[in-house]
């Protein structure tokens, strides 16, 4: 059995992108763990300590940068990175969120790139 790489978080309303995503981190070592918007994100957080927070930013109920306010410092203090994920047209507010040290990238985009993004995000 391989030792696992670390655990993935994904907050995301489309199950289509997070059977991809779960799938595709699957395959290269590391545990994912899925929540279908920011509430059920800061449940999971409250019970799991992951690697890696991977987010959308527009979701029901709670929306990615709700759950980055509720978290940023405990992600800051333990070090956990934290990568948005956005169908959004960069926005004036997004430098907000990458000064606080967060990473947004634009959907859609390659899979095989978000995973070296991840293997470098945990490896810094």
């Amino acid at each position: 059995m391989t030792q696992s790489k670390g655990t993935i978080l994904i907050i995301d309303d489309d199950l289509a992108l997070q059977t991809v995503l779960e799938y595709a981190l699957r395959h290269v070592g590391y545990d994912v763990v899925l929540a279908p918007d920011g509430r059920e994100g800061l449940a999971v957080l409250e019970r799991l300590q992951p690697n890696l927070v991977l987010s959308d930013i527009m979701m029901p109920n709670m929306d990615g940068v709700e759950v980055f306010q509720h978290l940023k410092d405990r992600l800051q203090n333990e070090g956990i990175p934290i990568i948005f994920m956005t169908a959004l047209e960069r926005k004036p507010w997004f430098a907000d969120l990458e000064a606080e040290g967060a990473a947004i990238i634009k959907k859609p985009f390659e899979v095989e790139w978000l995973l070296d993004m991840i293997d470098s995000a945990l490896s810094a």
